[in-house]
């Protein structure tokens, strides 16, 4: 005869999900190993795991339900809606693992009071009555700068984050380090300060919730482009003085591999600054619009100047005072 799930959680097969979860947190606390060490409730501990594991599943139960542990075990045809045949289920046989899983602890202590466990079992010395410790704290967020181009930003582009951390094995006990590779989606246009967050990708530990690794996007220092802010790019190019008065055209390498010339037919002076509309950063949420392109100009003057030169100079720039 097969095993009877609902009758190890203390349950009917009338039970809801919640009526399930609620019945295997009371019998997985009561029958703890680190509370009771012996062999019956270790053996109700790890039947109560496999109950759980069983009819906490939509598609187990409906097996179970049907055709019983036999069913699980051999793999059933599905429904036309489903298709196909389901999978010959076992259980894993770590009812620790499926403990932590459901409490996000191994303490068989830690949660009664946070769950909010009422009557005799709650009030128990042994298991700490109100007294009993919190629910695991999540570990603090763990920053990173993620260094991009302004041609990567511009385009956006994919970016292959290695970390290394702690990861617990399987008996949820000891640890090991393990690289990961995470995969960063970065749109185009994305801003300075940007968070790409995983959740819970951070060093694991038995006693807390692994942090979240958080990539923050920051521009690596370009060539060409000084500065941008949001979707607007700054250029700065040196020039002569007599470029700055008489007018210059200044060729551009933009990010997304043009040439553009720009005429500054201006003149030159302290502060001034050229726009050119669309020729920005695209927009973060809408690519398809451009913030503009502004250029400053960092003036050279001539270190000398012969008496000629500067008797032209004086007699061009020095302005006489109109004739009465």
């Amino acid at each position: 005869m097969g095993k009877n799930y609902y009758y190890h959680l203390g349950i009917s097969r009338s039970a809801t999900l919640a009526d399930i979860k609620q019945a295997y947190r009371v019998v997985a606390l009561k029958y703890h190993p680190d509370r009771v060490d012996d062999i019956e409730s270790n053996n109700k501990f790890l039947l109560a795991a496999e109950a759980y594991d069983v009819l906490s599943d939509r598609k187990t139960k409906a097996v179970y339900d049907q055709f019983g542990e036999e069913g699980l075990n051999l793999g059933v045809p599905m429904t036309e809606d489903e298709g196909g045949f389901s999978g010959a289920y076992t259980f894993h046989g770590d009812a620790r693992r499926v403990f932590y899983e459901f409490f996000g602890s191994d303490n068989p202590y830690a949660e009664l009071f946070d769950f909010g466990i009422s009557g005799p079992l709650r009030d128990q010395p042994e298991f700490g009555g109100l007294m009993g410790r919190a629910r695991p704290k999540k570990n603090p967020d763990i920053y990173t700068d993620l260094m991009l181009t302004l041609e990567e930003v511009y385009r956006g582009c994919t970016k292959k984050m290695k970390i290394k951390r702690n990861t617990l094995n399987e008996d949820r006990r000891t640890s090991a380090i393990r690289h990961k590779v995470l995969t960063v989606q970065v749109p185009a246009g994305a801003l300075e300060g940007t968070k790409f967050r995983f959740t819970e990708e951070g060093d694991q530990s038995v006693n807390s919730i692994p942090a979240d690794m958080v990539f923050v996007v920051k521009d690596k220092v370009h060539p060409r482009f000084w500065k941008r802010e949001g979707a607007n790019l700054f250029y700065r190019q040196p020039i002569q003085l007599h470029e700055a008065l008489c007018g210059l055209w200044v060729e551009i390498h933009t990010l997304d591999d043009r040439f553009i010339t720009v005429p500054i037919t201006d003149i030159v002076g302290p502060g001034y600054e050229k726009m050119v509309e669309g020729e920005g950063m695209p927009h973060y949420g809408n690519a398809e619009e451009k913030g503009n392109l502004y250029l400053s100009f960092d003036v050279r003057f001539p270190t000398n100047l012969s008496v000629n030169q500067k008797e032209s100079l004086r007699h061009i720039l020095v302005t006489k005072p109109p004739t009465k």
